[in-house]
This record gives structure tokens, sequence and C-alpha cells, in this order.
């Protein structure tokens, strides 16, 4: 599991660890959760100047992220598990408060999104923000799989073998309203179908439905890319 997300950082196209970044104060108070090996955590410490604390469950990849983090207490599958670890109580203990607080390609694997979303809220300095990122189940390659009687796992993307939520746009504005949140901004970057993970077309359906596909508004996009505010 931990070498599956190491991945080099690409600050050069619209993705959801790009769009995010580049929307961080430099200097900054930043908790990074779900750091895995800490591609974005090391851009945070040296290019943005931030000082980043992180919680990360899975003990190899955040001893690799811990050399660019300012607090690093929270690391393993006891002290960095987002839904039940104590890194939320003892942040509140110190009176620690960030003003951003980044969930990348999290929420999905959680068991409770809402919970750890409403923890992480409570930890926003007046005025900071929560980024979040999220698979959008209902991209058009999805339903063209679905449509030709297919679900199948993959390794990564939009059906990550690991995902235990999958999130429509709706259902992702209900889980962020339960932890009394709201979107601030939306920047959702799209990804045509041809170019998924999971190789097909619109040619896989007859030419009515791949019309009706093309013209569903969203049916591109690839990742929820959402600011949040305490509402």
């Amino acid at each position: 599991m931990s070498s599956k997300y190491d991945f080099a950082l690409d600050m050069a196209t619209d993705n959801s660890n790009s769009l995010i970044l580049r929307n961080i104060k430099p200097g900054s108070d930043v908790l990074e959760t779900a750091c895995a090996h800490g591609r974005m955590t090391r851009y945070l410490s040296e290019t943005l100047k931030c000082r980043v604390a992180i919680v990360e469950y899975d003990a190899e990849a955040g001893a690799s992220a811990a050399r660019f983090a300012s607090d690093a207490r929270h690391v393993g599958p006891v002290f960095g598990d987002l839904e039940n670890g104590p890194w939320h109580a003892n942040f509140i203990a110190e009176g620690m408060a960030f003003d951003t607080i980044v969930m990348a390609d999290i929420l999905e694997h959680l068991r409770d999104p809402a919970k750890a979303l409403a923890r992480a809220r409570g930890l926003l300095k007046p005025g900071g923000s929560i980024w979040i990122s999220v698979p959008n189940v209902t991209h058009n390659a999805v339903l063209i799989e679905m449509l030709n009687g297919r679900f199948e796992y993959r390794d990564i993307g939009l059906l990550d073998s690991t995902h235990i939520h999958f999130f429509s746009s709706g259902s992702l504005e209900a889980a962020v309203r339960g932890a009394r949140l709201e979107v601030a901004r939306r920047l959702d970057p799209v990804l045509a179908v041809k170019r998924t993970e999971l190789k097909n077309s619109y040619r896989d359906v007859p030419w009515h439905v791949a019309l009706y596909l093309r013209m569903r508004r969203g049916g591109e996009i690839y990742q929820f890319v959402w600011e949040l505010k305490p509402a």
C-alpha cells in the first residue's frame, strides 16, 4: 500500500494536487492529512515555506513525509487514524489551529467522511479553509463501463480497489453539509473519457447514448476539488 500512491508531483497541469497547492498562502500553517510519501508536504515546506503538520495512517509513507513536516507526531495506524486517532484531541489540547487543512484523495477511503470533515473543521483558524479532492464516480467513463455490464476495480483512479465510498456531486455536498461546512469554490478538473485509466470511449455505446453522455453537465469531471468553509 505504501508505494501505491508514491508518484511525482505534477505542477504543470491542472490536477487535484496542483490546484490545491496553487491556492495555499505561502508561510501559512497547514495540516495535511493522508500525505502519503510527502510529495505535497515537501512542496508546502520547501517552496511555499509553510509550517506543515501531517496525519498519515501508513507508517512507512508517513516516515518519508516526516522529513518535510514541522509536526509529524501523528503517523501510523494508531496515531494517524483520521476517524479515531488522537490527532484531533491533541491539536485541540495544545491550542493548535490551521489556515488550511488539506484532505486530498482521502474521504473516499473513510467509513465516515463527514466525521473526519467535522473534526477538521474544529481546527481551522478564523477564515481558514479545508481543501478536498474526491473522484467523481459519475464520470462518463464509469457510466460507459456500467452500461456495458462492467464495474471492475483498478489499482488507482476512479474505481480504486481501496475506495469505501463513491461520490457524485450531490452525495459529496451532503457529506459537506453533514459536517456543517459549505462549498466556497469548485475547481473541478476534467478528463476526457478516452484519457482515463478505464480505457473506454464513446464508441462503446450506441450513438444516441453517446450523444446524451457528451451533453451531460459535468460528465467529464474527473475529480471534485473544492474549498470548504464553516457554514
